[in-house]
């Protein structure tokens, strides 16, 4: 991020926290500080990490989108504990640039000291492939490998994952596998193949195919009989980064949506339980999953204006439904236009950064609130060109504000590379 401005950054106790009615110090995240047309910079801004929120980042390529998730992340992990431990942070990293949180930002340590800021890595899980896992070992960072259980996808999560029509033979002939075999709680691809082949009903050119596809599917070794607990995914006080981008997209969206719905159903039964313990008055213990917050890059793959296996969980659970059991959404995108237009009007915080694309600046005047004075596209104007800079839209308070982002504590991975590498 380019940060000409701060050396002009203004000494101020006072704070503004986005997302939140009644005052308060507990449970902020600290995002940047007002930002000024001649470049100066002013109060603290914060958001409000303890309510369930939806928040949308959105610009065009290089101006901070992923920079300013990853800042938000980092907070969360910065939070007291007394909060923290009742808050899991789980990242969808569809690039596999979220590791680097765990490594300190040393290249912006003279901008952070004039933040106030150190530079600092953060511990962090990671879960992805086999492959990465070494890797990211030999980094000293904890990570394992991601499974999924074979029998908790249904005909449709087969049908999105080899872009199939319900109606393709294909796909008919994998749903009668998978049929046959819902009486197992732990079968494998393996015993979905064996099936087809000895299925009567099918043709051998439909078999074929059908059986093509799975073995494609066992090829990407994600697929097990047991698969990884969605309590080891998502645990109180860590921030877990899944680096699903070894996978294809199919695949990718196939996983968000099954973790997004076992997610929100452990929270149900999580509120339950919570309001049990409050109306009887007893400790309620840290076993189950907490207060979950979903950070996705890349959003307009999961949530686009298309249909999409995705936007089930996302839309119908955590959007609409997500205040009550307690989920949050962090989203970030370079085009908004290709969202589905619930994700905009569902944003309680939208933090715009630069877009110039006419389509993108059309998709946010849609949803423009009426509190807000003039178009979208006039405000993005006055922030000018500064990468870093955004445009805030805070429903809560229905106010809108131009702040500056901080510097990353933690090193950036989402940079865009250069042919002469910086030394």
């Amino acid at each position: 991020m380019n940060d000409s401005s701060e050396g002009k950054a203004a000494i101020s106790e006072k704070r503004y926290v986005l997302g939140r009615r009644e005052k308060g110090s507990r449970g902020i995240l600290n995002i940047g500080r007002y930002y000024a047309l001649d470049g100066s910079l002013g109060s603290q801004v914060y958001v409000d990490g303890l309510k369930p929120h939806v928040i949308l980042t959105c610009g065009k390529r290089g101006y901070g989108k992923s920079y300013t998730m990853g800042t938000l992340v980092e907070e969360m992990a910065l939070l007291e504990e007394e909060a923290k431990r009742h808050i899991g942070v789980v990242v969808i990293d569809t690039l596999g640039i979220f590791w680097t949180l765990a490594m300190p930002n040393r290249k912006q340590e003279e901008i952070l000291k004039r933040w106030g800021l150190d530079p600092t890595g953060f511990d962090i899980v990671v879960f992805s492939s086999e492959e990465n896992c070494r890797e990211y070992e030999r980094d000293g960072i904890e990570a394992h490998p991601f499974l999924l259980k074979t029998s908790e996808l249904d005909t449709h999560h087969w049908s999105q994952l080899f872009n199939l029509s319900p109606t393709d033979y294909a796909s008919a002939a994998i749903g009668r596998a998978v049929n046959a075999c819902e009486e197992w709680d732990d079968y494998a691809i393996d015993d979905l193949i064996a099936h087809i082949k000895n299925d009567t009903h099918l043709r051998d050119d439909v078999k074929a195919v059908a059986e093509n596809f799975l073995h494609m599917a066992k090829s990407w070794r994600i697929f097990d009989t047991e698969g990884v607990p969605v309590e080891e995914m998502v645990k109180g006080g860590r921030v877990t980064v899944l680096d699903i981008s070894p996978y294809p997209e199919e695949l990718k969206i196939v996983i968000v949506a099954l973790l997004a719905r076992k997610i929100f159903e452990g929270r149900i039964r999580e509120r339950k339980r919570y309001e049990r313990a409050v109306m009887e008055h007893h400790p309620l213990d840290d076993e189950g999953i907490p207060l979950t917050w979903m950070a996705i890059d890349e959003a307009h793959v999961f949530l686009p204006n298309e249909p999409c296996l995705s936007k089930e969980p996302l839309i119908k659970q955590w959007m609409r439904q997500g205040r009550q059991p307690g989920v949050s959404l962090l989203l970030a995108t370079q085009r908004p236009s290709s969202l589905d237009p619930e994700v905009l009007s569902h944003s309680d915080i939208i933090i715009c950064h630069r877009l110039t694309a006419q389509e993108d600046i059309d998709a946010l005047n849609k949803v423009r609130p009426t509190y807000m004075a003039g178009e979208i596209g006039d405000s993005l104007k006055k922030i000018g060109t500064e990468k870093g800079v955004a445009l805030i839209i805070d429903d809560t308070s229905e106010a809108v504000h131009v702040i500056k982002i901080r510097p990353r504590m933690s090193w950036h991975g989402g940079e865009e590379p250069s042919a002469l590498m910086e030394q």
